[in-house]
């Protein structure tokens, strides 16, 4: 899948990884002052329209971009038009999950991917009663997100979350599991398939989340899986891969 998804990198605008693409109808060989004000202003248009519908991810996106210089404007969808960047981050955002939180920077430290690992006991659980609590069983959680910030500015954004019940080292049962996202690139359609969760055989015993991450965006499509699991301490591991 990979294989195909850089063909396609090289043709056409895609998607990669789980960043950014090309913005429509863009020019950024074209450096007039009236061209750069029209692709900022498309840009800003778009994400306004989001926020207008309640997306308040959008907005604080749409605030970061607003308080660029113009000069990093440009920069931003210079980034994002990259094709030779979006190669490096589609490879890679497959690197394995860690604990806590890791960033990798590219193009001089303007771009950073970062992984964001999380989990622990859930003590606002719908599915927990005083009764459980008592008698030994706990609610846990885990997630795993991956998020992409141009210029400080958060674009994208995976996310795929665990809910379980354990009860001292075991984990007794495996609650609905959760996916959400956001990916702000005009002209592209972003969704996942419905997250399965199961409890894997002992002695690992965890509880896992997965999902299926699909983008489509001009011509171009990729999937991937992103995957996340936890046990009695919380956070065990996690993946995004093809």
């Amino acid at each position: 899948m990979r294989s195909a998804i850089r063909k396609s990198l090289v043709s056409t605008a895609a998607l990669a990884g789980l960043t950014l693409a090309l913005l429509p109808g863009s020019a950024q060989a074209d450096d007039t002052p009236a061209t750069q004000v029209l692709r900022v202003a498309k840009y800003q248009a778009y994400l306004a329209a989001k926020a207008a519908k309640g997306d308040e991810q959008a907005k604080e996106t749409a605030d970061g971009f607003a308080a660029l210089s113009a000069a990093d404007k440009k920069r931003f969808l210079d980034l994002i038009e990259d094709r030779t960047l979006i190669k490096q981050l589609l490879i890679a955002g497959e690197a394995p999950a860690a604990a806590g939180t890791t960033r990798q920077a590219f193009a001089g430290g303007d771009v950073v991917q970062e992984r964001e690992t999380t989990g622990g006991e859930d003590t606002t659980s719908p599915f927990s009663t005083s009764a459980l609590r008592a008698s030994g069983y706990r609610d846990m959680w885990a997630s795993y997100s991956y998020v992409d910030k141009f210029l400080g500015v958060k674009v994208s954004k995976v996310s795929v979350r665990t809910n379980y019940q354990v009860k001292g080292k075991d984990t007794t049962k495996v609650y609905p599991g959760s996916a959400s996202h956001y990916l702000y690139v005009p002209g592209c359609d972003f969704n996942h398939s419905p997250v399965k969760e199961w409890i894997s055989s002992p002695p690992a015993d965890n509880a896992q989340s997965e999902t299926v991450w699909t983008a489509e965006c001009w011509g171009s499509s990729w999937d991937m899986r992103e995957r996340v699991w936890g046990d009695y301490r919380g956070f065990v591991g996690g993946y995004l891969k093809e």
